[in-house]
């Protein structure tokens, strides 16, 4: 059975194999992920909540997005 990750955890699982060639191992735990990954060099700008990066898809037609 295959789990959905959250947005947090898919944005933290690319950046832990982007660091460290592996498969995020701390589902669930962000602020721990966060805490290693920025002790191994990654930026706090790069450490963002998914929530705060910008969509990557686009509105229906007629709907406007304000960013």
């Amino acid at each position: 059975m295959r789990t959905q990750l959250s947005p947090d955890d898919a944005h933290l699982n690319r950046l832990w194999l982007e660091t460290f060639g592996q498969p995020l191992p701390l589902i669930g735990a962000p602020e721990i992920a966060r805490r290693i990954l920025r002790q191994n060099g990654v930026s706090a700008r790069d450490l963002q909540p998914a929530l705060a990066e910008p969509a990557t898809t686009h509105a229906p037609k007629g709907v406007t997005v304000q960013q």
